[in-house]
């Protein structure tokens, strides 16, 4: 770098910083501070897989959002509080150079609008320092490109999509480019996906928050982006002047795969209560830890997803094996009669689970899944364990939601015997994941159970090999264990 452009951009920077530093008066940002630290979770999703680091971009050339330094401290106090990464917050863009960038596992454009490798004084500048900045932009975006396709991540807030229309690969980048924000008051928004890893947080029926909400154009398309949230519809003032999509597609926030790179955005933020709000604080934790490759999470585009099959119609027991009369159909629910297991006929490998089931006082069930075995399911199998656990407030590897004698549940959300229990079950290769009654109470990385009879606590289990070479692909299955239990509404998509 030539000394007259280092001078540029240490000016720039310089005022930038100072800028920011004096956009918020102290005791409204110790305030906000306080609200964000009530808010933010107090432990990550999952823990890092090595220290992790975290570059918070917090400059725009465009227009410059008063919700910036309140997203920069959000994503500081995620970070003290969770243990997840360490943030290094700035507007100085000479982190981006190729090795200053190689230090961070993953990128975050906050409310970044504009061209944000170029002063905003550019125009005023003499020749020869325009000339300087543009020869620098050239080589940062460069630097950009190179970190997310080789295998970093990439997250953006709110604005970061109304940024570098001239440049289309940063659109393809992160997945669209703003076109207008017809709606900044309260809407409903819609869980399209409400088995992914981060969607955790939300009820699946949706959520109501009052924000600015944006409208995408090309290359926006779910033919290449997983989408999570988008603007709930038929709940929403559908009259609003500037709505130009024809398809009433609205995403909020998605995720994508980027050459190696992983790349999550989340148009929320644009109102500075958004970052103390507790569900998109989670949300945005999530993503940071998928970006950055230690929260696994699917991707394949949406329009490219396997459509759920109902593998129970409600109506007999055909494609399932059992005894005869072992189990019934009664009110469209299938019901046991302690007569052993009810089985798929078919076997199935990565997949999403959904189902409901009742199970009466006292009650205990199982669900068994990838089970090689028929006839010796508790060694070839594993088991989601369903038991009447209502009420219990310390949880063991027993209690409903367990994977059976290897990892306990993290909260209790059963309900009460005889009240039905919706249930996600989610495998993915290794990982497995158990969302209850909306909530996520399990997921369990099946390679850290390395030892046979052992759990990577130390604790014994009664399996004869390491949980981790289970069979990975076999038939799903619920357990009669001689009371009374239904299961209905079962449903399976591929993965």
């Amino acid at each position: 770098m030539k000394m007259k452009e280092k001078m540029v951009l240490w000016v720039f920077a310089l005022t930038s910083i100072l800028t920011a530093q004096n956009s918020v008066p102290p005791s409204i940002m110790e305030a906000a501070e306080k609200r964000i630290e009530g808010s933010a979770p107090s432990h990550s999703t999952v823990p890092p897989e090595r220290p992790r680091k975290l570059l918070v971009y917090n400059y725009c050339g465009g227009f410059y959002h008063g919700s910036i330094p309140y997203g920069s401290k959000a994503l500081e106090i995620l970070a003290g509080k969770t243990g997840a990464y360490e943030v290094v917050a700035t507007e100085d863009m000479s982190l981006f150079e190729p090795d200053s960038l190689r230090d961070f596992d993953a990128v975050c454009l906050n409310n970044t609008s504009g061209e944000i490798f170029l002063p905003k004084d550019l125009d005023q500048l003499p020749q020869a320092e325009q000339d300087a900045a543009r020869t620098r932009e050239a080589r940062l975006k460069a630097s950009l490109m190179e970190f997310i396709l080789g295998g970093k991540g990439l997250i953006g807030i709110h604005a970061a999509t109304d940024c570098y229309y001239n440049w289309p690969e940063f659109g393809e980048m992160l997945g669209g480019y703003f076109n207008q924000h017809p709606w900044n008051e309260n809407v409903w928004i819609k869980v399209d996906d409400p088995t992914h890893p981060l969607c955790a947080a939300f009820d699946p029926q949706g959520f109501s928050l009052a924000d600015e909400i944006y409208q995408f154009k090309d290359p926006y398309s779910r033919d290449h982006l997983r989408v999570l949230l988008s603007l709930d519809v038929s709940r929403t003032d559908m009259t609003k002047n500037n709505i130009e999509r024809t398809d009433n597609d609205f995403a909020i926030s998605w995720v994508k795969r980027h050459g190696l790179g992983r790349v999550f955005y989340c148009s929320l933020g644009h109102r500075n209560e958004i970052f103390w709000n507790p569900l998109v604080l989670r949300h945005l934790l999530d993503g940071i830890q998928f970006a950055m490759g230690d929260l696994p999470a699917h991707t394949t585009p949406s329009n490219q997803l396997a459509e759920w099959k109902e593998i129970f119609n409600g109506k007999d027991l055909d494609g399932w094996l059992t005894k005869k009369g072992a189990w019934v159909v009664e009110n469209g629910s299938m019901a046991s009669r302690k007569g052993g297991y009810i089985w798929t006929r078919e076997k199935y490998e990565n997949f999403t689970l959904e189902c409901e089931f009742k199970i009466s006082q006292g009650g205990n069930s199982g669900i068994f899944f990838r089970t090689a075995t028929l006839i010796d399911p508790v060694q070839t199998g594993i088991e989601m364990q369903v038991l009447d656990s209502f009420g219990k407030e310390t949880l063991s590897t027993h209690d409903c939601g367990a994977i059976y004698d290897c990892l306990a549940p993290h909260k209790n959300v059963v309900r009460p015997a005889g009240e039905w229990n919706l249930v996600q079950l989610t495998c993915q290769d290794n990982w497995i994941t158990v969302i209850m009654n909306g909530e996520e109470i399990l997921r369990m990385n099946l390679d850290q159970w390395t030892e046979p009879g052992k759990n990577p606590d130390g604790t014994k289990n009664k399996f004869k090999k390491a949980y981790k070479d289970m069979p990975r692909r076999g038939h799903i299955g619920f357990q009669d264990h001689g009371d009374p239990v239904w299961y209905r509404n079962i449903k399976i998509r591929p993965l």
